[in-house]
């Protein structure tokens, strides 16, 4: 035995039954590890077992802290696996703040997230929520799913032709025009009278176009997002605080919130448009993709392809190109 680990044994013997000024002992391999005050150390050998020193006690502790970096820098890596890629045929595109959903074709849909899992069906078209999601099939009934309470993933057995879900709830167009909502008290007490083509669902506002082009919003409207221009439309797309309309000659005009600037569009003619949490995006004629608004996380940076859709979320935006793949931008769903 070394002076040193002497010495400190004996300190050890002397003050273990001390009250505050008890050593503190670290039980190793072999070795008990004294912190002394002061911060000295001293190391008392275990009858019979080898002396090891300190070094092995360094090492051993460089050993396991390295190791467990390294698990929390690359286990994530090992574990990211884009859900997107791989895919191909795919036709349509949803995407929310927590989640996502594609159409494959053949109307088989494949999602991400906070929706679950889709049913075993073949859809016409999709739309997620924040919690759920609802797809239209190819015979106009319509099938919800996902994390919400039944009353809020159980549409009515009406025949639809067009389907939006939100927040917490949805609303589609039956077949002679009428709007059905289901979900929380407020979709069920909103839908206007009227014949409409195309219903888009917010978090509290809701937007749909009627037969001759108009359209009326209805809903939570502190931000003017439920007061839309005159005008015809051909599409209307609700986000949470703001909505965004493509009319007629093919420009878009956006109403709401516009603390980002996701409520000034650029110029400039468009097929499609989405408008995200604090982004939207829009799809041109040539097919390339316009984003305008907060771009924190380059979600209104597009890549230099093609796209036939576009689907703005929260902080990330997704397309579908026009070789039946899907490319992401912005920060990870």
């Amino acid at each position: 035995m070394y002076r040193g680990e002497r010495d400190a044994a004996r300190w050890f013997d002397a003050t273990a039954k001390s009250g505050p000024r008890a050593g503190r002992a670290l039980a190793g391999l072999g070795t008990v590890v004294t912190i002394l005050p002061g911060g000295r150390r001293g190391a008392r050998p275990r009858r019979g077992e080898r002396e090891w020193g300190y070094g092995w006690v360094a090492a051993l502790v460089a050993l396991v802290g390295g190791a467990g970096i390294f698990a929390i820098l690359a286990v994530p890596a090992w574990l990211k696996s884009d859900p997107w890629e791989g895919l191909d045929g795919v036709t349509a595109i949803s995407l929310s703040h927590t989640g996502a959903c594609v159409l494959q074709a053949g109307g088989m849909a494949v999602c991400w997230g906070s929706v679950g899992e889709p049913p075993d069906r073949e859809l016409a078209s999709i739309s997620v929520g924040r919690h759920q999601a609802c797809g239209l099939t190819t015979d106009g009934s319509v099938a919800c799913w996902g994390s919400g309470g039944d009353s809020e993933i159980a549409p009515p057995d009406n025949g639809f032709v067009s389907v939006s879900a939100g927040l917490d709830f949805a609303c589609g167009v039956a077949g002679e025009g009428s709007l059905h909502c289901w979900g929380t008290s407020f979709a069920r007490a909103g839908p206007p009278d009227g014949a409409f083509v195309s219903v888009s669902v917010g978090d509290f506002h809701v937007c749909a176009i009627r037969g001759d082009g108009s359209v009326v919003c209805w809903g939570a409207d502190e931000y003017g997002q439920a007061t839309p221009p005159r005008g015809t439309f051909i599409s209307v797309n609700a986000s949470a605080r703001y909505t965004c309309g493509l009319r007629a000659d093919q420009s878009v005009v956006c109403w709401g919130a516009d603390d980002t600037g996701q409520a000034t569009p650029p110029g400039g003619a468009f097929t499609s448009i989405s408008a995200g949490w604090k982004h939207a995006c829009g799809v041109r004629a040539d097919h390339s993709v316009t984003c305008w608004g907060q771009n924190a996380r380059g979600e209104a940076t597009p890549p230099l392809e093609q796209f036939t859709s576009v689907s703005a979320g929260s902080g990330q935006t997704c397309g579908v190109t026009t070789s039946g793949t899907v490319a992401c931008w912005g920060a990870d769903q």
